[in-house]
């Protein structure tokens, strides 16, 4: 809230001095009516443009304004002739640095604006993301700007693969973070090894664990029936987030990820669902 108050702000100090340029011609009108009395020129020529029925309303440090046959119109005063430059008391170091404080304010105000649309795009596509997320068929919702839920998951890179290395393209990938010792991950086995077997068409499943390998070499039962790797300084999870395990990541052929967390929400009733929610 801060952020956007502050870029509205900015807008505001930018704009107010192209508002006040804007409203000079304004002002010069509304002076015609009461003055009565004012410069007319029949003809005046500024490069290529000819104007007739001048009548001059007034100046500043760089412009002249007027009316003329076809309507209003303000032109530089570097462009005048010698004689009119010096009528209306011309300095041109004067308007040199008067252009450039424009300019710059201009630069500022268009800087503004387009950050404040760039943002406003960001928030619109983060909306869409959550709402898209937070569909019934969806698995969780994210509840922080470290969710990876909506984003590219953690690249699966490992120091060791405990068998072959599995084909991931094209596939929805299940990370299962787990650890030999933990009796709450060796009972999730199970479940993973079942949607490994039936989905093996579209999904992989790959346990992790931070080893050490002759511990899970040693792990008789359950049995693993899906790939298996050792992270061992647990790169991968800390790239997460985890904190605690069992815990898995679902991303979808693309590296998006569809769910963090426990392994509880990835079922055989559920898995069909993000297929086909995926799959629109």
């Amino acid at each position: 809230m801060k952020e956007t108050q502050l870029v509205k702000d900015e807008i505001f100090r930018h704009t107010e001095p192209m508002t006040k340029r804007l409203s000079i011609l304004i002002t010069l009108l509304l002076g015609l009516a009461v003055q009565g009395e004012s410069l007319k020129l029949g003809i005046l020529k500024v490069g290529s443009a000819t104007y007739t029925n001048v009548t001059v309303l007034g100046s500043n440090a760089t412009d002249l304004y007027f009316k003329h046959t076809l309507g209003f119109a303000n032109v530089k005063l570097k462009y005048l002739s010698s004689d009119l430059q010096k009528r209306f008391d011309y300095d041109p170091k004067a308007a040199q640095e008067a252009e450039k404080r424009q300019n710059e304010q201009d630069i500022l105000y268009q800087s503004a604006v387009a950050r404040t649309e760039l943002n406003q795009q960001a928030s619109a596509a983060a909306a869409k993301t959550k709402t898209a997320l937070g569909s019934e068929t969806d698995l969780a919702d994210p509840i922080s700007e470290k969710s990876l839920l909506g984003k590219p998951g953690p690249k699966l890179e490992v120091d060791k693969w405990l068998g072959e290395k599995p084909a991931l393209e094209g596939k929805f990938v299940l990370m299962s973070f787990w650890a030999p010792w933990s009796a709450p991950c060796k009972q999730w086995i199970p479940e993973l090894n079942a949607l490994q077997k039936k989905y093996s068409d579209k999904l992989v499943v790959v346990g992790i664990t931070a080893g050490p390998e002759t511990d899970v070499a040693e792990m008789t039962e359950p049995r693993i029936d899906f790939a298996s790797a050792v992270d061992s300084k647990a790169k991968l999870s800390a790239a997460a987030g985890i904190t605690s395990i069992p815990y898995v990541v679902l991303s979808d052929p693309q590296g998006i990820v569809l769910y963090a967390g426990h392994p509880g929400a990835i079922t055989d009733k559920k898995f069909p669902a993000i297929l086909a929610r995926t799959s629109e």
